[in-house]
This record gives structure tokens, C-alpha cells and sequence, in this order.
């Protein structure tokens, strides 16, 4: 490997470690200025605990909807991938098979001497 790339993967290390602080940060913030603006909301326990609770059925809601929609991309991805791999003729190879006609050429040689 040259110094000068090197020098290039230090340096996109160290801007991948900048955005993930950086993308710490704002969800730190995210978090305090919510949980800031649920204290100082001007409405009664009741009514927030109910706002809580809508909120996080929202959330869970989006995020099943967002896994679903991940997961039937990985399965499309998957099955393309299959398909690709069908056209090129790929075969198995059976490792077992191979190790058997190791031994018996080692029996051979053996036999042989």
C-alpha cells in the first residue's frame, strides 16, 4: 500500500468519525429539546402522558412500516441475486467429495512406493 493511500483512508477514517459525532450530537440534542418542550408544554399530565403515548405508537408504527419495507427489498435483492448466479451456471461443489479422492490418490501413492 502507497503512503499516499495511506494518508487518503486516514483521512476519510477520520471524516466518517466526524459525522458520526456529529450525527451523536444532534440526536442528543434532538432528545433534550424534546423531553425540554414535554416539561414546559403547557398542558396537564394527563394530556402529555397521552401525547407520549400516541407519539411512540406513531414511531412504532413507522418503524415496522420502514422494516417491512426493508425487508421485502432485501428478499427482491436476495432473489436477484440467485437469479444472476442461476444464469451464470454456477454448480456446487462438494467439499466432502474432494477430500474423498485426496485420500484415495494418497492411498495410491502410498500403495505405489
Amino acid at each position: 500500500m502507497k503512503l499516499a493511500d495511506i494518508i487518503k483512508e486516514r483521512k476519510r477514517a477520520e471524516r466518517r468519525r466526524q459525522k458520526v459525532d456529529t450525527a451523536k450530537k444532534i440526536a442528543i440534542g434532538s432528545a433534550i429539546g424534546a423531553l425540554a418542550g414535554l416539561l414546559f408544554a403547557p398542558k396537564s399530565g394527563k394530556e402529555t402522558r397521552q401525547d407520549i403515548v400516541d407519539k411512540t405508537k406513531k414511531a412504532a408504527e413507522s418503524t415496522t412500516k420502514t422494516l417491512k419495507n426493508l425487508e421485502e427489498k432485501v428478499k427482491d435483492e436476495v432473489k436477484s441475486k440467485v437469479e444472476d448466479i442461476k444464469e451464470r451456471k454456477m454448480f456446487e461443489i462438494d467439499l466432502n467429495k474432494d477430500d474423498d479422492q485426496d485420500e484415495e490418490i494418497e492411498k495410491d501413492e502410498v500403495a505405489g512406493e
